[in-house]
């Protein structure tokens, strides 16, 4: 039985062994074939030292914090706006108001003036008054309520009774402003037309019609003026003026524009070469005229220091002659042999006339 049982284990241990040679030879190969592929893939892809960069998707919640935004912004908008459409009006109202006050109080101390009261007829005064005592019970007393475009209406309505009498004395106050101005306007044209006509026709470049035409503008004007001055000296302070402070101001600027026009003419090309021929003449005219004088002048100096040198020579001569003799106490004179008999004089007197002679010398000097 062993015997059997052993052949049979060992028959079996053959059969294992025999299925266990090709799993060998199986893996040998898988081996080699895996050895193979990674050497052409390390040929054929070289390695490279750049970082890899690798991009995903990341999921954020965003969370807010203070006010949240509002949903709907068109209904805080039109509120905003009515808020500020209600101040507007509010200003608007306060403004007008104050306005239409301030008006009746200037006016009520305004008429009161004497230069009012002659500017105005007795019954444009009456109207006046009563449309300002009743503007001001209804400010006191109706106005609270109101909108700006009432006040603005009934400040226009008193300004109609007013303006008449305000304008009159808006005239008599720059009246004589205005005149002087002209006035002045007058002197200055004048002047200018003086000044060329003085001038010859060498020295001009205006022409005669541009003159003609200023000097008639400035006739016209003056003529205009003294017309309408008497006119308005025989109306009456309170009947609307003859001569206003536009009329003389147009006339004033009409005036000026033309004279400025003429005074700052450019200068021909031809003018100045004229003036700069004229300018070199009178040039070397002065330059002969200086050397004559020059010439003249010479000549006096020269006779009058011969003159002084003779003078002098005759003043030197007299002076040595009156040096020559010395004067006594009694008005006569020394000779110089009498010198001697006066040795036992005191040194005092001879130390005297050097003194004297160098007070005459410096006397000759001067």
């Amino acid at each position: 039985i062993n015997a059997e049982y052993g052949e049979g284990e060992a028959k079996e241990g053959e059969k294992k062994e025999e299925g266990k040679e090709p799993e060998k030879n199986t893996t040998e190969t898988n081996t080699t074939e895996s050895k193979n592929t990674t050497t052409a893939e390390e040929k054929k892809e070289p390695k490279s030292d750049k970082p890899v960069i690798i991009k995903e998707q990341l999921q954020v919640d965003i969370i807010h914090f203070g006010i949240p935004k509002l949903s709907d912004v068109s209904v805080s908008v039109e509120k905003l706006a009515a808020l500020r459409r209600v101040d507007e009006e509010k200003r608007a109202t306060e403004e007008s108001r104050n306005k239409l006050e301030a008006f009746v109080i200037n006016m009520k101390e305004l008429l009161s003036s004497d230069i009012y009261t002659a500017a105005s007829t007795a019954e444009e005064m009456e109207k006046i008054q009563e449309a300002l005592a009743a503007e001001s019970m209804w400010i006191e007393e109706e106005s609270w309520g109101e909108t700006f475009k009432v006040f603005n209406e009934r400040l226009a309505k008193l300004e109609d009774y007013t303006d008449p009498v305000v304008n009159r004395v808006k005239e008599m106050k720059g009246r004589e402003a205005a005149i002087a101005d002209l006035k002045q306007a007058f002197n200055l044209t004048e002047q200018f037309l003086a000044k060329i006509a003085n001038q010859t026709e060498e020295l001009r470049y205006h022409t005669t019609v541009e003159l003609e035409q200023l000097g008639k503008l400035l006739n016209d004007t003056k003529e205009w003026l003294s017309t309408t001055s008497e006119s308005q000296a025989l109306l009456a302070s309170s009947v609307d003026p003859v001569l206003k402070l536009a009329d003389l101001t147009t006339k004033k600027t009409t005036l000026e524009r033309e004279l400025h026009y003429l005074v700052r003419k450019p200068i021909p090309q031809w003018y100045k070469d004229k003036l700069k021929r004229l300018m070199d003449e009178m040039r070397n005219a002065t330059k002969t005229e200086t050397v004559t004088d020059d010439d003249t002048v010479v000549e006096g100096g020269e006779k009058k220091t011969d003159e002084s040198a003779e003078k002098k020579v005759e003043d030197g001569g007299k002076k040595t002659e009156e040096g020559s003799g010395i004067k006594t106490e009694e008005g006569g004179e020394k000779k110089p042999g009498d010198e001697k008999k006066d040795e036992g004089k005191s040194e005092g007197a001879e130390t005297e006339e050097p003194v004297v002679k160098k007070e005459d010398a410096n006397k000759e000097e001067l």
